[in-house]
């Protein structure tokens, strides 16, 4: 406490004031635009993203997704579009290297062994929208460590991302919820509670006993 005033509480709405600002997607209300990072994650997480987007991310992601927008706005961040029938896919890609080169930025606590595959398709599907061949995907810790993937377009993935655009366009249309993707990014998903009851109960239950170890002859 500082005075009458609870310096935490000042920082924290702040964050949030800053983290309101931000336009993650434009034209939510046009169910036929649909961004590629709505239809390379959760497709569910996207749907109560548009639809029902009471809860806020915990102060961690917060400070997460201000840290990767803040990468992003260093750079030129190129927006632009590809269409399919009645439906726009709309991607941005953080910068093009020599108008060749579709890169990309993550920002990890922890490099990876691998790609995850939600980046590859955000990634390959810009490729399409920008009309490139090769991209790179380029993970980066605070402590400035870095990890590059070169992705060259591939047309069953940048199918998938168009089927999952579909699917997500429909639902939006006719307001029903999409199915659970269960995954390891669900442990800290914001809507966790409306896909997964969570129970907690204290019990004596041991591993011997469950298992029948332990007992005497």
């Amino acid at each position: 406490m500082l005075g009458d005033r609870d310096v935490r509480k000042m920082i924290e709405k702040t964050f949030d004031k800053i983290y309101d600002n931000l336009e993650h997607i434009s034209n939510k209300n046009d169910p036929d635009i649909i961004h590629v990072l709505e239809a390379s994650r959760c497709t569910r997480l996207s749907y109560y993203e548009r639809k029902d987007p009471n809860s806020a991310p915990g102060n961690a992601n917060k400070v997460s997704i201000l840290l990767k927008d803040g990468i992003r706005r260093s750079f030129s961040n190129v927006e632009g579009e590809y269409k399919v029938d009645n439906l726009i896919i709309q991607g941005t890609a953080d910068t093009i290297v020599d108008n060749q080169y579709v890169v990309r930025f993550e920002l990890v606590s922890k490099l990876p062994e691998t790609s995850h595959p939600r980046d590859l398709l955000y990634l390959n599907a810009c490729l399409f929208i920008f009309n490139k061949i090769d991209g790179v995907l380029i993970y980066m810790t605070p402590e400035g460590q870095t990890l590059e993937f070169f992705v060259t377009k591939n047309n069953r993935m940048f199918e998938e991302v168009v089927r999952r655009a579909r699917i997500l366009s429909t639902l939006l249309k006719e307001n029903k919820v999409p199915i659970i993707e269960p995954s390891d990014l669900c442990l800290n998903c914001k809507y966790y509670e409306r896909c997964y009851y969570r129970e907690r109960k204290i019990s004596t239950l041991s591993l011997e006993s469950l298992f029948g170890r332990g007992k005497k002859e």
